[in-house]
């Protein structure tokens, strides 16, 4: 017989979590980077800077929610409710909508 975790003890899956929601945020500051590399050369201020604010602002989104989801799964004992029933959708969504302003402001 094997001998599993305990039921109380977490495991990895708390620094797991807060891993993947910093990748998140660190792929959202670097779509805001690059769009504003981009404007550096400009002579003003372009509608590119709209996308960059808005990826600055779900990155610091992400960061928060990444921040509780991981302390919440570090919590004893385990929540009954763990499962993220606003903060995926709203992140992912944000994600689309980035994704979409960015290829309309770089065409």
């Amino acid at each position: 017989m094997r001998a599993g975790p305990s039921p109380d003890a977490p495991g990895l899956q708390p620094e797991r979590t807060r891993l993947a929601w910093g990748r998140t945020a660190l792929g959202m500051l670097a779509n805001a980077a690059l769009l504003s590399v981009r404007e550096i050369g400009a002579a003003g201020l372009t509608v590119a800077v709209v996308p960059a604010t808005f990826a600055v602002l779900i990155a610091l989104v992400t960061v928060v929610l990444g921040r509780r989801r991981a302390a919440l799964l570090r919590r004893s004992p385990f929540p009954a409710r763990v499962a993220p029933v606003l903060a995926v959708p709203v992140v992912g969504w944000s994600v689309v909508a980035l994704a979409v302003v960015t290829g309309v402001v770089l065409l």
